[in-house]
């Protein structure tokens, strides 16, 4: 164990959790992969943070996964990849590849008169997602199924850790072997029809290579969409990315830390 990485996450736990208990969780969520921590370990853990505005306090169900709801929580809340500058308050938000929630739980406290959509395939992180909901009173519309150009089944690749999970038979994204399992998709179009909304304030767009797929074939659903946040993963980069700007309308893409970010002109 690097002595320095611990210190520093304790000293992170006395600034975010308002507790004792909730920092003793907060490193054993942290290190469950260190065998004598093994006895004290849980499945899940629910924690409790305090954070500045806009996300204030909140209370997550958070997973002893060798690290990947630690990673996704510390890009959402410890580093920020979220929170940039937008023309104008979204109204409406879609979260392609919500997981368990951590980033809707940021949109709904940045933009709290805005109605949130979540998208997510996987069992196990749609019941998480759910809890996490219900800690932080999230109102959200949740679609279990897959993103995808056209409705109907689809197959699902599981990653050996909790995200990463893909569309299979793809040739975008994190090469890896895996189950599959048989999912539902659901295209924007019918998800914009089921919501019933005219546009997009903010697409949020984490779907492991998919993307070069989803912004390229009968994408006319882009014309509907004010700003979009979005991971690129193998297979789909810069250059794609400007080649959309240009086509639907979108200022040049600006690079954060971890995303790019397209606002229309």
């Amino acid at each position: 164990m690097n002595p320095v990485a611990l210190f520093r996450n304790i000293r992170h736990s006395l600034q975010i959790c308002p507790s004792w208990y909730d920092r003793w969780r907060f490193l054993l969520w942290l290190y469950c992969d260190k065998r004598f921590l093994k006895p004290w370990t849980k499945a899940n853990h629910q924690i409790s943070f305090c954070y500045t505005s806009p996300v204030n306090n909140i209370e997550v169900v958070v997973r002893s996964n060798k690290g990947s709801d630690a990673f996704i929580f510390s890009e959402v809340f410890d580093h920020h990849y979220y929170d940039f500058l937008l023309p104008s308050q979204p109204q409406t938000i879609l979260d392609l590849g919500a997981n368990v929630g951590f980033t809707a739980i940021f949109f709904a406290r940045k933009y709290p008169l805005a109605e949130i959509a979540c998208v997510e395939p996987v069992s196990n992180n749609l019941d998480i997602l759910q809890k996490n909901f219900e800690l932080n009173a999230i109102k959200a519309k949740v679609f279990p199924a897959a993103i995808a150009v056209e409705d109907g089944p689809i197959q699902m690749q599981l990653a050996p850790h909790d995200y990463g999970h893909k569309v299979a038979g793809i040739s975008y994204g994190e090469v890896f072997s895996g189950q599959t399992v048989d999912v539902e998709a659901v295209s924007i179009p019918t998800l914009l029809k089921e919501l019933g909304w005219k546009r997009i304030g903010l697409l949020k767009v984490d779907i492991e290579g998919y993307e070069a797929i989803l912004l390229k074939e009968r994408c006319e659903w882009l014309s509907s969409i004010d700003a979009i946040c979005i991971e690129c993963h193998e297979g789909y980069d810069e250059l794609d990315l400007f080649v959309l700007a240009q086509r639907w309308g979108f200022a040049p893409p600006q690079q954060l830390p971890g995303t790019w970010l397209l606002v229309r002109k």
